[in-house]
């Protein structure tokens, strides 16, 4: 892996090569599916996060349109609750298999707690709903998600981020 060196003049120097290497270089690194590590050369901080999102900032500058406008105002206005429901988008993306089981097991132990099932009918359910013999059949395989289904669920998360918010107000 890759680990650049971030000065404080925000140049970034690439150790295992020894040269100074820009955000492009870094986005290219990315696309060959090279982990990379940024660190800042002072702290020892580690600032790939930061650094890989402005990648994606210098991207929506080239080509826009990477990221709804949408998406992008409801996360300055609401600041850390949007994006803790973008990540957990994220993860529903990226492992959507462990994101629905997750969400059966949270939602079955709320339903214990609340006395509306006891333990063994939550085992059972939760048995009968995350056997694997219920996937899809051989040879048969999961459609991709588009970048429109993408948006989509962004704008209902906003959506039931809202909802939510609006509910924790009430009470």
């Amino acid at each position: 892996m890759p680990v650049i060196k971030r000065y404080a003049n925000r140049k970034l120097y690439d150790s295992g090569t020894r040269r100074y290497v820009t955000l492009d270089d870094l986005a290219e690194m990315v696309r060959h599916e090279e982990d990379v590590q940024v660190i800042d050369h002072q702290t020892g901080d580690d600032l790939t996060a930061a650094t890989l999102l402005q990648v994606v900032f210098e991207e929506e500058k080239r080509i826009g349109g990477l990221l709804p406008q949408v998406m992008l105002t409801r996360l300055i206005r609401t600041g850390g609750t949007a994006f803790l429901g973008m990540r957990e988008a994220v993860y529903a993306f990226l492992d959507p298999a462990g994101y629905v089981e997750r969400g059966i097991r949270r939602r079955l132990e709320r339903l214990v707690a609340l006395g509306r099932l006891s333990a063994e009918e939550s085992g059972h359910i939760e048995q009968l709903l995350l056997d694997e013999e219920l996937e899809c059949e051989d040879g048969q395989q999961e459609e991709l998600v588009s970048v429109d289904q993408i948006e989509e669920l962004m704008r209902e998360v906003l959506r039931l981020e809202e909802a939510l918010k609006e509910l924790e107000t009430r009470t």
